[in-house]
């Protein structure tokens, strides 16, 4: 079995009576959202409230997943579990100061029924899903979020440029897997299952930048334009930000095309 603990954890999960694999199997918690099932396994996600030994709490996300496996390049025919790779990218992220949320637990176990894997998270406190704020700004008016949305759009930007500045391609960056706070003007990856590294940066560019583009289309042109230029760390359109913004405007029509 593989086990990873963040240092400091190992105290917080002992005094929550959290002491091996199968006490974080078999804890009693309600789902957070439904259980998955398909593909002969399922995958659930629960959010608790540990206590402290120092007193307060701490909030995490425990998700557990039963025979989800994929094929990769490391097990080409067996396939791994999913969460392995999250679990994966999340320690890399943490690691590189890339905004996601915190790993504090991870575990595998192979039993006679197949993979049993545990992954555990802190909460992300004051952050929502970017389509919910979005769908804010729709409805209440664009103009009366004028200084949160310039706030929020150079630091998403900033986020998924410094992403694929390690060839990472996130791989599913749909407004629901950013995470904001606009309080503080913080973003946020999440739903880092698909993300895989490219050969050539620009390929995890186009492929995330064309998902986003076509996965938030309440958002004002203004926004989008505004959004690449932060991207691209430019003040005004070039040739370079002209040539980027038709690409993503033909991916776009052709896409949309074959719906």
């Amino acid at each position: 079995m593989t086990e990873f603990i963040l240092p400091g954890w190992e105290k917080i999960f002992a005094h929550n009576g959290l002491n091996r694999f199968e006490d974080f199997w078999t804890v009693d918690a309600d789902w957070f959202e439904p259980p998955n099932y398909r593909r002969g396994g399922w995958s659930g996600a629960s959010r608790m409230v540990l206590e402290d030994p120092d007193g307060g709490e701490q909030v995490i996300f425990l998700k557990r997943q039963e025979n989800h496996t994929r094929k990769t390049w490391r097990n080409p025919i067996a396939g791994e579990p999913t969460f392995r790779g999250e679990a994966r990218n999340l320690r890399f992220l943490n690691s590189h100061d890339i905004a996601a949320p915190e790993l504090v637990y991870y575990a595998e176990f192979r039993s006679p029924q197949g993979w049993q894997v545990v992954l555990a998270t802190r909460e992300l406190t004051g952050f929502i899903p970017l389509n919910e704020l979005v769908e804010r700004w729709r409805k209440q008016g664009w103009k009366q979020f004028h200084h949160e949305r310039q706030r929020i759009i150079p630091e998403m930007a900033e986020l998924i440029r410094r992403l694929h500045g390690y060839n990472l391609v996130h791989g599913a960056l749909h407004a629901k897997h950013v995470f904001v706070n606009p309080e503080k003007a913080q973003a946020c990856l999440i739903d880092l299952e698909k993300m895989r590294r490219r050969l050539l940066r620009r390929q995890a560019m186009v492929r995330d930048l064309d998902t986003c583009n076509r996965r938030t289309f309440d958002v004002s042109r203004t926004d989008r334009l505004r959004f690449l230029l932060c991207y691209l760390q430019k003040d005004r359109f070039d040739a370079q930000a002209r040539d980027l913004w038709r690409e993503l405007a033909a991916l776009e029509k052709r896409k949309n095309a074959r719906l």
